[in-house]
């Protein structure tokens, strides 16, 4: 439901919106002009909640920092808690997600896809034991990306580097020795094919692995 009116042209004036008949310049601009929504009491989609704090109370500084990296004890808390029988079910919640931004406009549905999908791609030492999940991620992404226009990349996955970003981080963690040959290979002629269709670099180092500079208090 519209959190306020913006039926009539002077409801838009009070709330400062821009008249509709002006050529949109960016999907920030977009997403600005819009009405500010509230789903209806009852009606929310009830997506997984997922974890924030990505390691176990009690960790050490240095199992922290490897939890931090690697986000496999976060996934694997969502698995036990709704997809142990059925891991490959998550899947289709990532499906889910990104049908009802695509189809539905529902922002929180693609930050849903994106902190799902992050989770997922960073989980090195999961994926050597949920190779069939992966296996499968693969080809939902491809499938995916094969269903969004092309000037979504510019506005939306662009601005921040979102998708490169953390599929350079899943790319590179496919080449540990414990992802299944198979697996890898697969995720190589996907990387290819990413490559290739939208000119994407795989190769240069992500911004958060570059080296951070941390100022130390005075006296230290």
């Amino acid at each position: 439901l519209p959190v306020a009116a913006g039926r009539h042209t002077r409801d838009r004036a009070q709330q400062r919106l821009p008249p509709v008949d002006a050529e949109c310049r960016s999907y920030a601009e977009g997403m600005a002009r819009l009405p500010r929504m509230e789903p209806r009491a009852g009606t929310e989609i009830r997506f997984t909640e997922l974890p924030e704090q990505m390691y176990p109370e009690g960790a050490t500084p240095e199992e922290i920092t490897r939890h931090s990296m690697d986000l496999s004890y976060a996934l694997e808390r969502v698995i036990e808690r709704r997809y142990a029988s059925q891991p490959l079910d998550l899947l289709a919640e990532l499906q889910f997600a990104f049908i009802c931004f695509l189809v539905g406009n529902v922002y929180d549905a693609f930050e849903h896809w994106k902190r799902l999908l992050n989770l997922l791609c960073r989980s090195e030492e999961a994926m050597g034991r949920h190779q069939e999940l992966y296996t499968s991620l693969i080809s939902v992404l491809y499938h995916q990306l094969n269903e969004i226009p092309a000037d979504f990349f510019v506005d939306i996955v662009s601005q921040d580097n979102f998708l490169t970003s953390t599929l350079q981080v899943f790319f590179s963690c496919t080449c540990s020795g414990a992802v299944d040959r198979a697996l890898r290979t697969k995720a190589e002629k996907f990387k290819a094919h990413l490559t290739k269709k939208f000119q994407w670099d795989f190769e240069a180092e992500p911004e958060d692995c570059a080296p951070v500079v941390v100022e130390l208090p005075q006296g230290v």
